[in-house]
């Protein structure tokens, strides 16, 4: 089974001295294939050569590229999607389009920007049948709001922390859940019981390294290689073995994807179905 993350930033500068060495403790840890995901264009580039030298460590990798709102005061529409479309049409498109959507919690950033750059995006994806990755801080409501309002092909809101009433409302849109490293904390009561509750079939598994770092970890960057503390703490909490799980988690990761991840012949055997289908 693959073990994936599906939200982590390898272009960061967190990574940039050794950055095999993390590669190498996240394929020693488990995991199989990471969801490399941009946050603005000028970090493509960069973002690209993270995911080759991830494949060449023996990793799947694949790239989710997108302008997040916190550069909705430097990055314009059209800057935006210029860059969506330099990666669309390279020899490794995108399997989704994010980091992108709202932030109503931090301060100095101008609500009708993130609203216009959001909402470009999310045509731009639904003209391709992309999902997105959303970011989502104050703000589900809003992005409720355009969701119910725009054609659009899923995605995944990543790191999710809000109420069980929202959850349940981006999932009525077709909307995954990640779960992060705030699952492995001891006093996140309120996230323990939604996610409880919340169907297994929309759920799945991030880092968002090197980022949000797990309870085991506070104070240090996080990995992709912590990955499977979030799969054991979320077995625990449904009581359910880790593998059973995996397997579930597996399939939600693939529809959410739409069948678009292919994984690395340089990495160890697949036995995933579309494993016959060999990064180039």
């Amino acid at each position: 089974m693959e073990l994936i993350d599906t939200h982590c930033h390898l272009e960061a500068e967190a990574f940039a001295d050794d950055m095999p060495a993390v590669l190498s403790q996240a394929r020693a840890a488990g995991v199989t294939g990471l969801v490399a995901v941009g946050v603005s264009p000028t970090d493509f580039p960069d973002q690209c050569r993270a995911i080759r030298q991830a494949r060449t460590a023996g990793l799947s990798a694949w790239p989710a590229f997108g302008t997040h709102p916190w550069w909705s005061d430097r990055v314009d529409v059209a800057t935006a999607l210029a860059g969506l479309d330099r990666q669309w049409e390279s020899a490794d498109p995108p399997v989704a389009v994010g980091e992108i959507g709202l932030d109503f919690a931090r301060s100095g950033l101008d609500v009708e920007a993130q609203n216009a750059l959001f909402t470009a995006q999310i045509d731009w994806a639904a003209e391709r049948d992309l999902p997105v990755i959303l970011h989502e801080r104050q703000s589900a409501d809003r992005l409720l709001y355009w969701l119910r309002r725009r054609r659009h092909a899923g995605g995944v809101v990543h790191g999710f922390t809000g109420s069980r009433q929202q959850a349940e409302q981006f999932i009525e849109q077709g909307f995954f859940l990640g779960v992060g490293g705030a699952i492995t904390h001891q006093g996140a009561h309120r996230v323990h019981r939604m996610l409880r509750e919340l169907p297994l079939e929309s759920l799945v598994l991030e880092t968002d390294a090197p980022n949000q770092p797990g309870h085991a970890h506070r104070g240090e960057r996080n990995l992709p290689g912590y990955l499977p503390e979030n799969l054991t703490a979320l077995a625990s909490l449904r009581n359910l073995a880790e593998g059973e799980l995996l397997a579930q988690i597996e399939r939600n990761v693939g529809r959410l994807f739409k069948g678009r991840l292919r994984y690395n012949a340089a990495g160890p055997p697949s036995t995933h179905p579309d494993s016959r289908n060999d990064l180039p």
